[in-house]
């Protein structure tokens, strides 16, 4: 395959005020291992919105590009016989070093962070195949390995949260979703969703705690964190767990030593890199093609597309309303 790379590109960086905006930076260049993936299409995560947070005002701010996930097609290669394999191919892609995030022209990573895209999968869709639906695989392998017939998933309204109550659906899992508001509410028991409760309402604590009981839900997994993250903690039966795996209240989760002490209860953290590691390469392999299942039955809305210039945006809008759907970054 013979393409024309360009020197330089357009890539969303932080500027001082750690606002986001575009720049012409150089194409990076793929070192062995890696392929160099033009981009097509790039979502607006949660996990991206944190780390645009956790970087800003750091050292490494400058050369920062964001942008986890998302999808393309390998126009170049490094030495290798599996990142030769991909040239040409359109694949789902995530990142591998801060300075060539998916938010960009370009984006080199390693091939083994790249999943060839069917024909039956779009680039839009293909750019949203690796953190939520692998995310969501993962959360039903630890509930079947932890032996738990119900759970509660907090912001369950997303799209992530969706995914993940279809998968338990499907394996016969009780889900006790947690969401924020009444619309958001009366939005999943119109989709089907048996068991939703609102946190915000007077007697969120003790209805959870007794559907909690009533389902014998041993499992919560916590993407809010702050006091909601005690609520859920007090309100399981004894020796169960509870996932720490987002922050979005922006609070650091409270916890009753109480329940870990005298309860047994554990708390851990999870981390998608982290797991796939620890999983190896054939259960990774696994879950890509139950992933790819996933995709096949399970369309991801997406509520707005913006141009990487119009980056601070696109991220404005995505916080504004996540459950409405994924915003993307189309790149030109």
């Amino acid at each position: 395959m013979s393409t024309t790379i360009p020197e330089t590109m357009q890539a969303v960086c932080l500027d001082g005020e750690g606002k986001l905006r575009i720049r012409t930076v150089p194409v990076p260049r793929p070192q062995p291992g890696e392929v160099l993936v033009k981009m097509a299409a790039a979502p607006v995560n949660p996990s991206d919105l944190a780390r645009i947070r956790q970087i800003t005002g750091t050292p490494g701010q400058a050369d920062f590009i964001p942008g986890i996930e998302g999808s393309g097609r390998v126009v170049a290669c490094g030495k290798g016989l599996f990142p030769a394999w991909y040239l040409g191919k359109r694949v789902a892609c995530s990142y591998v070093n801060p300075t060539s995030g998916s938010w960009a022209g370009y984006m080199a990573t390693s091939a083994m962070h790249c999943v060839p895209l069917p024909a039956g999968i779009s680039d839009e869709q293909g750019s949203m195949l690796l953190v939520n639906p692998m995310t969501a695989v993962a959360f039903l392998i630890i509930a079947k390995h932890g032996r738990h017939s119900a759970f509660i998933n907090t912001a369950a309204a997303s799209a992530l949260g969706r995914m993940i109550e279809l998968l338990a659906t499907q394996k016969g899992l009780q889900v006790i979703n947690i969401v924020r508001n009444e619309n958001q509410k009366h939005l999943l028991m119109a989709e089907g969703s048996r068991y939703v409760l609102v946190s915000d309402e007077l007697n969120f604590a003790a209805d959870l705690q007794k559907l909690a009981e009533q389902l014998k839900a041993t499992l919560v997994l916590d993407a809010v964190g702050g006091g909601l993250t005690r609520q859920l903690l007090l309100a399981v039966p004894v020796k169960s767990s509870l996932i720490v795996y987002g922050n979005l209240s922006g609070e650091q989760p409270e916890i009753d030593y109480r329940s870990l002490v005298i309860d047994n209860k554990r708390v851990s953290g999870f981390f998608l890199g982290n797991w796939l590691k620890e999983s190896g390469p054939v259960n990774m392999l696994g879950c890509i093609l139950r992933v790819r299942k996933l995709l096949k039955i399970f369309t991801v809305p997406v509520q707005k597309r913006f141009p990487l210039e119009a980056a601070q945006q696109a991220a404005d809008t995505y916080l504004g309303n996540m459950t409405a759907g994924k915003v993307l970054l189309i790149s030109s």
